[in-house]
C-alpha cells in the first residue's frame, strides 16, 4: 500500500516538474548568450486525441448479455500519436514521434527542446501531425455523417445529444489533427524564437523578444 502511494507521489512530483519546465521556458526573455547565436525555442504543452475504435454487436451477442450490458455499439480507445516536425529554410531541425504522458499515455503532451541558429535570415516552420486516424462509430440507420467525427451511443435523444455535446468539448480540448507555424524573418543574436500551442484558438503561435 505505502510503495503504491509513493509511487504516485514520484508520478505527481515528476510530472509537476515537466509542466514547471515548460511553464518556465515559455516565461523566459527571449535572449541567449549562447556565443552570439540565435535560437529557436519549442515550448508547449497539449492533450492528445483519442483515437476510437468501434464495432455494431450482433443479435446475437446483445441477447446472450445481461440487459444492463446490452449496448449496440462498442468502442475501444487509445491516445493518438503525432509527429513533430521543425526545420530552417528546408533543413530538419527536428522529426519526433510523441504521446501523451501517464501509463496510459493520455495526459497532456510535454515539449521543450531548442535549437541554436546563426545570426541571418531564416524560413522557420514547426508542424505537429497527428499520425492515427479516428475511427467513427457505424451510425443507426438514417443518420447523416456526413462532415463530422461524432460518436453515436443507442438512447432516448436528450441522452444522445449530451453525449455530443460532451464529445465536441472533448476534441477542443484535444490538439487538432494538424498544426504548422511559418515565419521568415532576419533573426539578430541572441533573440530567441518561442513557438508555443494557445488551446483558445487552437494553433502554434511564435513571439520573438524586441
Amino acid at each position: 500500500m505505502r510503495g503504491a502511494v509513493l509511487r504516485r507521489v514520484i508520478g505527481f512530483s515528476i510530472a509537476v516538474g515537466v509542466t514547471s519546465a515548460i511553464v518556465g521556458g515559455a516565461r523566459a526573455p527571449y535572449r541567449t548568450d549562447a556565443g552570439g547565436k540565435a535560437m529557436l525555442r519549442l515550448s508547449w504543452s497539449g492533450r492528445p486525441e483519442r483515437i476510437e475504435m468501434c464495432r455494431r454487436v450482433s443479435p446475437e451477442e446483445l441477447a446472450a448479455r445481461p440487459a444492463h450490458m446490452r449496448q449496440e455499439v462498442e468502442c475501444e480507445g487509445r491516445p493518438a500519436r503525432y509527429v513533430v516536425r521543425a526545420l530552417d529554410g528546408g533543413r530538419s531541425l527536428l522529426a519526433d514521434t510523441v504521446t501523451g504522458g501517464g501509463l496510459r499515455g493520455d495526459r497532456a503532451i510535454h515539449m521543450l527542446r531548442e535549437f541554436s541558429l546563426a545570426p541571418g535570415t531564416h524560413g522557420l516552420v514547426v508542424e505537429i501531425t497527428r499520425i492515427d486516424s479516428v475511427t467513427t462509430t457505424p451510425e443507426p440507420p438514417g443518420h447523416d455523417s456526413a462532415g463530422t467525427e461524432e460518436l453515436w451511443r443507442p438512447g432516448p435523444a436528450d441522452r444522445e445529444r449530451r453525449e455530443q455535446e460532451e464529445q465536441r468539448r472533448q476534441r477542443q480540448d484535444r490538439l487538432p489533427a494538424t498544426l504548422r507555424w511559418e515565419w521568415n524573418a532576419e533573426l539578430l543574436a541572441g533573440r530567441v524564437v518561442l513557438v508555443t500551442y494557445d488551446p483558445r484558438v487552437r494553433a502554434l503561435v511564435g513571439q520573438t523578444g524586441q
